[in-house]
């Protein structure tokens, strides 16, 4: 039998919290303000992140002559701004979720989530909308389906067959098999790991406003964010960056499309920049 929606959240608030000292890595690459020593010395608390920070930057990419032997010489070769993506997508990729996991269905949905979160980062810093909150929110958009995915195998299985074999959407399977949708769960889950409510306002929303597409009006709860969000994803799927097979292209909003779109040569410019940002970091975290 489903579990039904305050049984899944619950569920969700047992998984472990995002550790205190990756929190505080993430606060710091968001100020522009902080000092890099104060960066680094957040960094040595979590000696995971260390070690995989450094094996990046000894990495053929970045030179590979196992040189770089501190976290200070790490930051340096990684680049800052390498540095916010590289370690949304370490955070990701090694969460521990429960249960027995399709390990093939786990490394796709990693993969997807790291295409939507380059594709947001690009369409947010060409919309003056924060590109690294939108590179968050969109690596994090389907942390739902991780949950449900690893939680209730066999059920979420059900779902991808529903998907498969009636051609819908997951979205659409997952509210028959469960009652609810992947969004509301990672919403849950990204307000118990303590993200800002506009990252999880906008994982909870990004597909709510397709169903205002042939509307001249989108909900009031929606955000630049959630629409950057929404727009990535159907981009991401569209473009299917990951490779996957079974990929299709979520209905999208007209308003989301009128606001961000822009013109063709934009998205043209767009895509490759996208193409080209989400092999490197796949390359990196080893997808």
């Amino acid at each position: 039998m489903p579990p039904n929606l305050e049984q899944a959240i619950q569920m969700v608030r047992q998984l472990p919290s995002i550790p205190e000292a990756v929190q505080q890595v993430l606060g710091y690459l968001d100020d522009e303000y902080a000092e890099q020593s104060l960066l680094e010395r957040a960094i040595a608390r979590d000696q995971a992140l260390v070690a995989r920070l450094l094996q990046l930057a000894n990495s053929p990419f970045y030179g590979g002559a196992n040189q770089v032997q501190s976290i200070h010489e790490a930051v340096v070769v990684l680049g800052i701004s390498n540095l916010r993506m590289i370690v949304v997508a370490i955070l990701l990729t090694s969460q521990k979720f429960p249960g027995k996991q399709d390990q093939l269905l786990m490394q796709t949905l990693f993969r997807h989530s790291i295409s939507v979160g380059i594709c947001a980062y690009v369409l947010g810093r060409r919309n003056q909308i924060n590109p690294n909150q939108a590179f968050l929110a969109g690596i994090l958009h389907d942390v739902g389906k991780l949950a449900l995915a690893s939680s209730y195998p066999e059920l979420y299985a059900e779902a991808r067959m529903l998907h498969q074999k009636e051609d819908i959407l997951m979205m659409d399977a997952e509210q028959r098999i469960f009652g609810f949708d992947h969004a509301a769960i990672g919403e849950a889950l990204c307000s118990h790991w303590h993200f800002p409510k506009e990252i999880c306002d906008a994982i909870g929303g990004h597909h709510r406003l397709a169903d205002y597409a042939e509307s001249a009006q989108v909900p009031t709860t929606s955000t630049p964010l959630m629409e950057v969000v929404h727009l990535a994803n159907a981009v991401a799927h569209a473009l299917n960056l990951e490779s996957d097979m079974q990929s299709s292209v979520p209905r999208i909003s007209e308003a989301a499309w009128t606001n961000l779109a822009g013109t063709k040569e934009k998205l043209v410019k767009d895509f490759a920049d996208m193409q080209g940002m989400y092999n490197k970091l796949a390359m990196l975290v080893n997808l």
